[in-house]
């Protein structure tokens, strides 16, 4: 075992349980191995809380952890380390990864507003030290040798390829999102508050529209519906309830699927009496920055569109050279090891595709899911190393539950495999003890109790996050230069 190596990439739900499972699992072996865990973000993000961050219920760094908190918690954490850096390439075949990372200043100098001269910020963007430097010279790439490989990549947001719908929407997927999200909620509650003389032009601006009727598009309509019409009954004193809509558009005649029908239903009719309008069995086909268009035909005006419909894996995935599913997922046997790369590359959540044997299905992209896979990944990934091939794990597991936040102080809920069933308050009373408990530290879980307490008692926030550095990443110049020249690089 002398210099054996493992490489992790990815630090969600996935990539960090393998982490933590090896850190217990190798034991007296920790000296012998090193363990590398990569991921452009330093932090996990605790995504089942990401809708309330948007609403301002919880504190945006409350639901992130630093990955080097993982880190430190092992005994041994000198043979465990961890590198911030965008996975350019995976080899399997060499045995390696580039992975690159910036280098030196990532922000510019302070962009005070949206009435900036437009003169000033080309002036601005022409004088930056990177716009001087080529490529290479402003990102350093490295080559990662491994002897094991676990892939956690997750997926992206799936636009399926709907014209303009990636331009125009706004999405649920990472922390920047949802301060995205809570500061254009409110800067349309704020237009709308001054425009009084064009009514056309009132209605576009308090139209919020959420696609998808999934878990994600569900918690996110139902927030979004919450703090809307929260905020506008205490500050807003010149928008009327009646001009505010809060719509979903699903594509099936179904929302949560993945619980049973009662539960869906009643999970719709509670959301109606909240005033959320429903548009069933309509696929989107198009969107405009003030609009978006159905199948049906029927135009939707709107300048608030927020996709939740669908999880794809990246195109770095999508063109590993292994073999894929229909989704372009990465396929693998019940060990979670690559097919062709048993014993040497395991894959877990997301970008992984692996037959439920009891539906012969795969299993779903869900936390629950990803987290059991990683620790049987990393079960037989400690097996392989200390040679003990035949005591291989099968993954092989029945979802425990499933429960969804749709609100204030309501939810669905349903456990031991759909015996039992449970909504409203209990159910969300559930759902946050739940997820509570399994939030990664003490300080979180405190930090979290103490925003929802504070929550009982105090009116909602509506100050809104602004950016006063524009921020730089791998994007060309070209589009670099033309966010400068717009409005929009006041406002994330």
């Amino acid at each position: 075992m002398q210099g054996k190596h493992i490489l992790i990439l990815g630090s969600g739900f996935g990539g960090i349980e393998v982490l933590k499972t090896l850190q217990r699992g190798l034991g007296n072996n920790k000296n012998d191995i090193d363990v590398t865990l990569v991921s452009r973000d330093n932090f996990l993000l605790f995504t089942p809380m990401l809708p309330e961050v948007s609403t301002g219920r919880i504190e945006t760094r409350h639901i992130v952890t630093p990955v080097r908190t993982f880190i430190n918690d092992s005994k041994n954490s000198k043979n465990f380390r961890f590198y911030e850096a965008d996975i350019k390439s995976i080899d399997l075949v060499k045995k390696r990864v580039i992975v690159s990372h910036h280098i030196g200043r990532q922000t510019t100098g302070s962009i005070d507003n949206e009435d900036s001269d437009v003169e000033q910020k080309q002036t601005l963007f022409q004088s930056l030290e990177f716009r001087q430097l080529n490529h290479t010279e402003r990102k350093h790439t490295h080559l990662l040798y491994y002897d094991y490989l676990v892939i956690a990549l997750g997926g992206n947001t799936n636009f399926f390829g709907i014209d303009n719908i990636e331009k125009n929407a706004l999405t649920m997927k990472d922390i920047d999102d949802a301060i995205a999200l809570r500061n254009h909620v409110l800067d349309m509650l704020e237009q709308a508050d001054l425009q009084q003389s064009d009514p056309e032009l009132r209605k576009r601006l308090l139209t919020f529209v959420v696609v998808g009727g999934g878990f994600n598009g569900i918690e996110t309509v139902g927030e979004l519906n919450d703090f809307v019409r929260e905020t506008v009954r205490e500050y807003y004193k010149n928008i009327y309830m009646t001009e505010v809509r809060i719509i979903l558009i699903n594509a099936s005649d179904r929302i949560l699927e993945q619980v049973e029908d009662d539960l869906g239903k009643w999970a719709l009719k509670k959301l109606e009496s909240k005033g959320v309008e429903f548009i069933m069995n309509s696929q989107v086909t198009g969107a405009k920055l003030n609009s978006i268009k159905l199948d049906s035909g029927k135009i939707i005006d709107t300048y608030t569109i927020i996709w939740s419909a669908g999880v794809t894996p990246s195109k770095l995935i999508a063109d590993l050279d292994c073999q894929h599913d229909k989704h372009h997922r990465i396929k693998c046997n019940d060990h979670l090891e690559l097919n062709g790369y048993e014993g040497s590359v395991y894959a877990v959540g997301d970008c992984a595709s692996i037959l439920d044997p009891n539906t012969g299905r795969p299993y779903p992209p869900t936390a629950q899911h990803a987290l059991r896979q990683a620790k049987v990944a990393a079960h037989n990934l400690v097996n392989e190393i200390k040679g003990n091939k035949n005591t291989k794990e099968s993954f092989d597991y029945k979802t425990k539950g499933m429960m969804a936040e749709i609100g204030k102080r309501t939810g669905v809920a349903t456990m031991f495999g759909g015996r039992i069933k449970l909504h409203g308050f209990i159910a969300w009373w559930l759902w946050r003890t739940f997820y509570l408990s399994n939030l990664p530290t003490k300080k979180k879980k405190l930090r979290v109790m103490t925003d929802w307490t504070m929550d009982l008692f105090f009116k909602p926030d509506v100050a809104k996050i602004k950016r006063t550095k524009l921020e730089f990443d791998n994007r060309s110049n070209y589009e670099k230069e033309s966010e400068l020249r717009s409005p929009r690089t006041a406002n994330i």
